[in-house]
């Protein structure tokens, strides 16, 4: 199907310059005003080409160069033209960087038919699959002015086109895919860098979650080494076995009479009450074991959240953590425990060893009695 354009509007003012761009679409892409598919071209500048080629022929008295060059933003563009007469043919070569891709060029070659009236000029494109597209605009022997629309906001704009060269064609090229290629070791780096930061930010959360288990074992530790440990059974007990060594002795010392040795009797039974009472003291010390138990499980709970986090913080040696504490601080506070803990233990012992001695010297007070009485 053939739509062609109305006569296009005048060009815009430069002061109304606007962003365009290039859609290439594979080999299926054409210049196509009947299924609404164009070339759009960014002409943010005239170029003019380094060289003016020779003339393909004569419109209306002007000569007509036979190689056009147009230059955008994003894309350049070249025409090939050919005149017999009032016809035109030739070629649309298009090499573009796609918006949705900065990172590469697209190409397409296009060949087009026409007619120029004038300085009136209309180009015919063929498209994939027999479709047929149209551009019209201006021709002299020194600039084709192309009126492209635009199917987003339905406006025209002109793609200027100067007499060049086709080593001007692919010198502009050359610079576009210099620019794609600059943009992929942009877009690269830029990935590089966002996943070295990734990283850095999962290694500083590693540090900080290492930093937080210190912290927490620190005060653990600190809290439980900061109660004082509840030796009143202790004492209770010990009290206990005292008054029957007081009793041995008491009963021992008044033996007398007849009776003297069924009271002996009763002593030796006293004697082992002071015993049993001093065996409660041997029970009192276990429990001291599940203090020392606990506060040996938080010292090495600190070391181990200490070496974690020191070996989490040599992944990142310039990133410092908040820390409540210091390898000295542990070091001091672990020795704390150490010490701690062996004082617990000698004291209980201590307990027991009074109360063992006090039961033997019943036992032997009362060993005595009866040899002595029986």
């Amino acid at each position: 199907m053939v739509q062609m354009y109305p006569p296009p509007p005048p060009p815009p003012a430069p002061s109304n310059r606007r962003k365009a761009y290039l859609l290439v679409v594979g080999v299926a892409a054409f210049v196509a005003t009947a299924s609404g598919t164009a070339v759009y071209m960014n002409q943010s500048k005239s170029e003019t080409g380094t060289s003016s080629p020779f003339s393909a022929g004569v419109v209306d008295g002007i000569s007509t160069p036979h190689v056009w060059v147009g230059t955008a933003n994003d894309g350049v563009a070249m025409v090939e033209l050919t005149k017999t007469g009032s016809s035109l043919s030739g070629s649309l070569d298009i090499t573009a960087i796609p918006e949705s891709n900065a990172t590469t060029t697209r190409s397409e070659h296009m060949a087009f038919t026409g007619s120029v009236d004038g300085t009136a000029v209309t180009l015919r494109i063929d498209g994939a699959f027999g479709s047929v597209g149209s551009l019209s605009g201006t021709l002299t022997n020194t600039e084709m002015n192309l009126h492209v629309p635009d199917s987003n906001s339905g406006t025209m704009y002109t793609l200027a086109m100067r007499p060049g060269t086709v080593e001007d064609y692919n010198s502009k090229v050359g610079e576009l895919q210099s620019q794609a290629r600059q943009a992929l070791t942009d877009f690269q780096d830029a990935q590089a860098q966002a996943a070295q930061e990734a990283a850095d930010a999962k290694t500083r959360g590693q540090i900080d979650s290492a930093a937080a288990k210190v912290t927490s074992a620190y005060n653990d530790l600190k809290g439980t080494l900061g109660v004082p440990v509840d030796y009143s059974s202790f004492e209770t007990d010990l009290a206990t076995v005292r008054a029957d060594l007081k009793t041995v002795k008491d009963n021992a010392a008044n033996l007398s009479g007849e009776d003297a040795c069924s009271d002996a009797g009763s002593v030796e039974m006293d004697a082992g009450t002071a015993e049993m009472d001093a065996g409660t003291l041997e029970m009192d010390r276990g429990t001291l074991d599940y203090t020392i138990s606990d506060i040996e499980g938080q010292s090495t709970a600190l070391k181990d959240a200490w070496d974690a986090y020191e070996t989490a913080q040599a992944l990142m040696p310039g990133y410092k953590p908040v820390l409540s504490t210091s390898t000295g601080g542990v070091s001091k506070l672990r020795t704390n425990a150490k010490d701690a803990m062996s004082g617990i233990k000698s004291k209980g012992d201590g307990y027991v060893k009074t109360g063992k001695d006090l039961a033997a010297e019943a036992r032997r007070v009362s060993d005595a009695a009866v040899a002595s009485s029986c």
